[in-house]
């Protein structure tokens, strides 16, 4: 009862304005970013506060999937964030954030990630749990505010944790998402075996490249970061058909100068899953020595073979992180 008491004033010592407050995750918006955004909002929502839920670019195959699974609509897209108020979720990084996000009010910061760059000189609420999904912190938050988590919520929570954790097999899932994942299971009468059966779809969709352009397919899971003073793309995607791989990664390859120029970073890399393996990609000479004084030699150019699958958030950007700042 404390806890709640203590979330609630804290919430009312912020400086709502008289505007709509917009939940909103990282651009190359993924599942767990989206239904986040959704949930959070819901949640402020019934604690009286005027958040809508909004997304920072086109929603990827798996969150269609997901959505059109569980029946929730997607939230519309926010093109320019200047003079709003935003709550961010999934990220707190300003060069992954919405168009506009250094001239808008941040109120409140929810995410899984390290702290980022985000500057707010007003009061902030913000809960940042090393956690393998957003939508794991978001439902302690329920739990914190003494508010119900419907069905509905139920399931949009689910899909996110499901998303982010590849169904609690990814390493950076902790017992806490186990735990919440499993009360939500339960929650929706979803055994195990079905869950496994959901995210397998997920996974389905989200290597399903159909109808999109090289250019769509690299920036459907990319973010970017700073790291002392270096700006650069890190594309992460996943391709397991081993016939067609080489050829795959010379399309990533092929649509990077573009995405550098486009982006106005110094470096772009990829990192490419195949199977129970990984290549880097990487464009310009930085970035290749970068790259390579991390995995080793190229095996072609732009490409290096690393014989282990790698995670983005906890092998790549701080290896990355390291060699720039040694």
């Amino acid at each position: 009862m404390l806890n709640e008491i203590c979330y609630r004033e804290a919430l009312k010592a912020l400086d709502w304005g008289t505007e709509t407050i917009y939940a909103i995750g990282h651009k190359a918006p993924d599942t767990d970013t989206v239904t986040a955004a959704i949930a959070y909002a819901d949640l402020m929502q019934k604690l009286g506060y005027p958040v809508e839920a909004r997304i920072a670019g086109k929603a990827n195959n798996e969150t269609k999937y997901a959505a059109a699974l569980f029946g929730f609509p997607l939230p519309p897209i926010l093109e320019d964030a200047r003079g709003k108020t935003l709550i961010l979720v999934d990220h707190s990084e300003t060069c992954q954030a919405v168009a506009g996000a250094k001239e808008a009010r941040i109120l409140q910061i929810i995410d899984h990630h390290g702290l980022g760059d985000v500057m707010e000189s007003k009061r902030i609420f913000a809960k940042i749990f090393p956690v393998g999904s957003t939508c794991t912190i978001i439902f302690t938050c329920y739990q914190e505010f003494g508010v119900e988590v419907t069905k509905k919520i139920a399931q949009i929570l689910l899909a996110g944790i499901v998303s982010d954790t590849q169904n609690l097999k990814k390493k950076t899932t902790t017992e806490m998402d186990r735990v919440v994942c499993k009360i939500l299971a339960e929650r929706l009468n979803i055994s195990s075996e079905n869950l496994e059966m959901i995210y397998a779809e997920m996974k389905k969709a989200a290597k399903n490249f159909d109808g999109m352009t090289d250019e769509e397919i690299f920036n459907s899971d990319a973010k970017d970061y700073v790291i002392n003073g270096h700006k650069f793309r890190l594309g992460s995607l996943s391709f397991d058909d081993k016939k067609n791989i080489e050829s795959f990664l010379h399309r990533m390859l092929g649509v990077m100068p573009k995405i550098l120029k486009d982006s106005a970073n110094e470096m772009i890399f990829c990192n490419v899953s195949c199977h129970k393996h990984s290549y880097i990609l990487y464009f310009t000479d930085l970035a290749k020595k970068i790259a390579e004084s991390v995995y080793g030699a190229s095996k072609d150019a732009g490409i290096i073979y690393v014989d282990h699958r790698l995670n983005r958030k906890v092998d790549i950007v701080p290896a990355i992180t390291q060699a720039l700042l040694s």
